[in-house]
């Protein structure tokens, strides 16, 4: 009997197994497999971009009604203090008349009224005078446009501007006349 040499005795031929792991069939199977994989993650990262964009506008939306809410807010706190101005403006006192002195002094009374109701309307928007006359000259609070002579040296002496501060931060620095010393 002849024998063939290209087997041995020993030696054992499973069917089973793939012999060759790099054949066609399963690379192309592997392929589409990452294929598919790359489409997923691909579909994915284009809905989170989507949302994404969608968050933006809605925030930008947001963030404009609450500029349009706080718009509305201060405006509707000043109108009273516009409805006493116009009124004053309506009820100025006649320089011809005889009685005008104590009418101005009414008048007068009237108006530092309007301004404290005005003050009074701004602090409840958070809005805070700056004090500057007879302090120590500060650059975060106060800008000074003159020296004068004094007995001592920065230390406002006139106020010509006031200055105010929203919720502690500086929106105008009072502008004033500080002292230097002879």
């Amino acid at each position: 009997m002849a024998h063939d040499d290209s087997f041995k005795d020993d030696e054992v031929i499973d069917d089973n197994i793939d012999v060759d792991e790099g054949s066609p069939a399963r690379m192309d199977s592997e392929l589409l497999q990452a294929q598919e994989e790359a489409r997923m993650n691909l579909n994915g990262w284009q809905r989170a971009m989507a949302d994404f964009e969608n968050y933006k506008k809605r925030k930008e939306g947001e963030n404009k009604e609450l500029v349009e809410f706080a718009k509305e807010v201060t405006v509707a706190k000043l109108l009273p203090t516009l409805d006493s101005l116009e009124q004053a403006l309506r009820h100025s006192p006649d320089s011809a008349a005889a009685d005008f002195k104590e009418k101005f002094n009414v008048w007068y009374k009237g108006i530092e009224g309007i301004l404290n109701q005005l003050d009074k309307a701004l602090a409840e928007m958070g809005v805070k005078k700056i004090e500057a006359l007879g302090k120590k000259f500060d650059p975060h609070f106060h800008e000074a446009v003159r020296e004068v002579p004094g007995e001592e040296d920065g230390k406002v002496v006139e106020e010509l501007q006031s200055g105010f501060e929203l919720n502690g931060k500086v929106i105008r620095p009072a502008t004033v006349v500080i002292s230097r010393k002879k």
